[in-house]
């Protein structure tokens, strides 16, 4: 535990675990839409962003699992679309799986895309919606919203989006290929995959305060590692508010105010991670 000077009193921080760390999506949630509906100018473009590029997904998908399944059906031998009775009978079962397994990688992968696009179109106001939270509970004062200002973070705030996302296709794109061209470790690859993406989401949607702040990629790295369960569990949140239909319309503003409130929560008042000695 740590104390911190705000508002001229000493606040008492409690180390955010994994448990906690995965209520902040949801806490991020109801602190946009219900505590502070002011907020909504920050974003309505974003979930109109989310809402086109979810509508795409599932369009998509609609469209083309039933293709994908039939190719991969297609590598199996001819002999079996020979069969009679029982056999033939598990092989109708077998294929209607393989199509249902074809449309859940279109749709976990459409997801995955949603946030990676999402994120990088929306940055300059997601950056102006995590400023705005992160005043509401300090209580410091900010520059009041500037569309001139926000155009000037522009550049800023996509370059960074774009870095992260690169490094995390660098990573779990070829874990994602490799999960079906070798045969008998793909749950074990994609339960990583899983991983990995809620331990990207937490880092990305904490990431915004420490943006502002200039912090290197050491300190964030730094910060990330020393609070790694938190943010793992954080991150897994935000998965959840993607799965669940009509709600994961609304998953990024809440997961960058849930982030932006995690991060106030557990970070040192002024210092990065690597001057403070934490």
């Amino acid at each position: 535990m740590k104390a911190v000077i705000r508002g001229g009193q000493a606040v008492v921080k409690s180390p955010v675990g994994f448990a906690r760390g995965l209520t902040y999506a949801f806490r991020g949630m109801r602190f946009v839409y219900f505590q502070h509906p002011s907020l909504a100018r920050y974003w309505v473009f974003p979930i109109l962003i989310t809402a086109i590029a979810l509508f795409g997904v599932f369009y998509v998908t609609g469209s083309y699992y039933d293709d994908l399944g039939n190719a991969l059906w297609s590598w199996f031998p001819d002999s079996w679309s020979e069969a009679t009775g029982w056999v033939a009978t598990l092989l109708t079962v077998l294929r209607w799986f393989i199509n249902l397994l074809m449309g859940l990688l279109l749709v976990v992968f459409g997801l995955v895309l949603v946030v990676i696009l999402s994120s990088v179109i929306a940055a300059p106001f997601n950056d102006a919606l995590s400023e705005a939270v992160e005043q509401i509970l300090t209580g410091e004062p900010a520059p009041p919203f500037s569309f001139k200002r926000m155009v000037a973070d522009i550049v800023r705030t996509i370059r960074l989006e774009l870095l992260k996302v690169l490094i995390y296709v660098a990573v779990v794109g070829p874990m994602f290929v490799a999960s079906f061209l070798i045969p008998g470790i793909g749950q074990i690859i994609s339960l990583v995959g899983f991983a990995l993406t809620a331990i990207y989401l937490g880092v990305d949607y904490v990431d915004w305060p420490a943006a502002r702040r200039d912090w290197s990629v050491a300190d964030r790295v730094a910060f990330a590692r020393q609070r790694l369960a938190a943010v793992a569990g954080f991150g897994t949140g935000v998965w959840v508010l993607l799965f669940v239909p009509v709600v994961n319309l609304f998953f990024m503003p809440a997961a960058v105010a849930g982030g932006t409130m995690l991060f106030v929560a557990s970070a040192p008042p002024r210092l990065p991670p690597t001057a403070s000695g934490d």
